[in-house]
């Protein structure tokens, strides 16, 4: 449901730019007309790109997907310089009414552009800038032989013709800077079919983390063919959890399958199933690529970690996502001592651009005595569709403390 909004967007932005460079050039019918298929032939390129690499054009798939997705970005900061340009253009008329206005169309034109590459600078050099975000968690459970754990978690890192070797080798220099016990995926590690080189998942493979590396399946993986994804987190390092729990000395991870592959509502049936199933009175993380919350399984995990939403990836997608997801970015209280924590993501999808959502690894400090993270309420609307315990969670804040844990697009 939402990418035909997007579309419909994408769409208005191009009809957009095509009314102000023939009002601000003066285009004549012939110039209209070649702008008309210019614009067409842009906002077809990324439709192509997937095509062309479905039918085994790697190289020319990636040339077309980075011309049209670095091109549909521009597009949405050609929209914000427009606005902005146009709030200037109305200022300096009620300054000076006597402005002459044959020569504005050209003049805001010009302005645009200009706000336009800024932008687009801004965002490629924030898309490139992985930070790390560190959170405490604290815990009154059981963790075995384990005083603290370091968990990190990457997501969306969408390996494909836009995020390739350059990106996984920066990903993977920076977890082993960290040295986590244990490094988690969760969901959309691969965006399509050109992220499954070897070279790659040889790349992946060098983190090697104490307790081992982990993942669930997102969208992605099933959009680029589940068998493959599958073959290519395995060959990699990552045990993938499909719906099933694993044990790690003394801390419990459950993995969850994305509604992508089907059947959303025997998905969350399974995830109480598998939930329950774990040993209690022991730390349990919970991976889900959707930060959706099920009715009845928040009492039964400590930490959600989950990620999908990108933050909206770009200013101001944002307020649109959280339409959908309103646990857009970051920490959440939950009931009973649980948490969420929703990933801004730590690559892009599509344009190659972040705008106020910078992309992150983020590392969790589990243990006894920890502080007491804080964490956003979860909004009324997600708390009253997860159940009883998610209306708890929107308590008041002392109450919240009482029960118990701390985005990006």
């Amino acid at each position: 449901m939402i990418f035909p909004f997007f579309l419909a967007l994408y769409g208005l932005g191009h009809a957009l730019i095509w009314y102000a460079v023939v009002s601000g050039l003066q285009l004549l019918a012939f110039g209209q007309g070649l702008l008309a298929l210019i614009l067409l032939a842009l906002a077809a390129a990324p439709f192509l790109a997937r095509r062309l690499e479905r039918r085994g054009y790697i190289k020319m798939a990636r040339v077309f997907a980075w011309a049209g997705y670095t091109w549909a970005g521009l597009v949405l900061f050609f929209v914000l310089a427009r606005v902005v340009t146009d709030v200037l253009v109305g200022l300096a008329d009620v300054l000076d009414p006597h402005t002459v206005h044959g020569t504005m169309a050209f003049s805001s034109l010009l302005v645009t552009g200009l706000l336009t590459v800024v932008l687009a600078a801004y965002a490629f050099i924030e898309r490139s800038r992985i930070r790390v975000e560190t959170i405490d968690v604290p815990t009154a459970k059981g963790m075995g032989e384990l005083s603290l754990l370091r968990v990190a978690q990457i997501s969306d890192v969408h390996i494909g013709s836009m995020n390739g070797r350059r990106r996984v080798r920066t990903i993977v220099r920076r977890l082993n800077e960290l040295h986590p016990d244990v490094v988690v995926s969760t969901g959309d590690l691969v965006d399509s079919r050109t992220g499954f080189a070897v070279s790659i998942s040889r790349l992946l493979a060098m983190v090697q983390p104490p307790l081992g590396k982990f993942a669930v399946i997102g969208n992605h993986e099933y959009y680029a063919g589940l068998p493959s994804s599958l073959a290519f987190m395995e060959r990699s390092g990552f045990t993938v959890l499909r719906n099933s729990a694993v044990s790690l000395r003394g801390i419990n991870l459950v993995g969850m399958d994305d509604p992508a592959t089907g059947r959303p509502a025997q998905l969350a049936e399974k995830e109480v199933e598998v939930l329950r199933a774990v040993p209690a009175g022991v730390f349990t993380i919970l991976l889900k690529h959707r930060p959706d919350l099920v009715r009845g399984s928040q009492a039964r995990f400590d930490l959600q970690l989950s990620g999908h939403t990108h933050k909206g990836q770009m200013f101001p997608l944002g307020l649109v996502t959280r339409l959908y997801y309103p646990t857009l970015a970051g920490l959440f209280r939950l009931a009973r001592t649980s948490y969420l924590y929703v990933s801004r993501g730590t690559g892009t999808w599509g344009p190659p651009f972040r705008l106020l959502a910078t992309p992150e690894i983020t590392v969790f400090t589990i243990g006894p005595g920890r502080p007491d993270p804080g964490g956003q309420r979860v909004p009324a609307a997600r708390a009253a569709a997860s159940g009883g315990a998610g209306r708890r969670a929107s308590a008041p804040a002392a109450a919240r403390v009482a029960d118990g844990h701390s985005r990006s697009s």
